[in-house]
């Protein structure tokens, strides 16, 4: 059993954990536990665990209807409202960079609740891909179906954005402001990712070892 076997084992249980909305507490414990038997036996992990999506499924259940599912964590309202920041901001600042005046439509509105929408799709994909337990088939699949669809999104936000149309203004600012506003949502959405990273941080339980994810 190599040392580099053994990191790629750790670091995708931890994924895999991470992705099932397991605590990080938790996932201490259980990565600490990994380590622990395998410097004592030298026995691989896989074969005393299994594989990393296995091992962390059979964690998750522990959690029941509170965690365990990969689409869990991609529709949690913190991510969801993560990535709400991300794409008003980003469409505020690329309006204000293309012109002095920054309207808001009844059609810019439901495109990006609708790219937001959309882009639950490839992400939910992904996740299913990166927790597949069923061979490496089915894995690439779900991969190739979500770069598609991250792919297919924004032509067909774009087109619904087209058919509901440009009428009417809801409002009309300044560049200034929108810019101002970019910035606000762009920093809200650092600062809900830092509140959430330094809240669900994995801690090694095991004295006088220090490390967190």
């Amino acid at each position: 059993m190599t040392a580099e076997s053994s990191e790629k084992y750790r670091n995708e249980l931890m994924f895999a954990l991470r992705m099932r909305e397991v605590p990080g507490d938790r996932v201490g414990d259980v990565l600490a536990e990994v380590e622990s038997y395998v410097a004592e036996t030298g026995q691989a992990p896989v074969e005393a665990f299994g594989t990393p999506g296995e091992y962390a499924a059979r964690v998750a259940e522990e959690f029941g209807a509170v965690g365990g599912s990969p689409r869990r964590a991609v529709l949690r309202p913190g991510v969801l409202l993560v990535a709400a920041l991300a794409l008003c901001g980003a469409e505020l600042a690329t309006s204000a960079a293309t012109t002095s005046e920054v309207t808001l439509t009844t059609g810019s509105l439901v495109g990006i609740v609708a790219l937001l929408a959309l882009l639950v799709v490839p992400l939910l994909l992904a996740m299913r891909a990166a927790t597949e337990l069923h061979g490496v088939g089915r894995r690439v699949w779900f991969g190739l179906g979500a770069l598609a669809t991250l792919v297919l999104a924004p032509f067909v936000a774009n087109w619904i954005e087209r058919a509901v149309g440009a009428e009417p203004v809801l409002v009309t600012m300044p560049r200034w402001i929108a810019f101002a506003l970019a910035a606000v949502f762009l920093l809200g959405m650092v600062a809900l990712l830092v509140r959430t990273i330094r809240g669900n941080r994995i801690v090694d339980p095991r004295p006088g070892v220090v490390g967190g994810s």
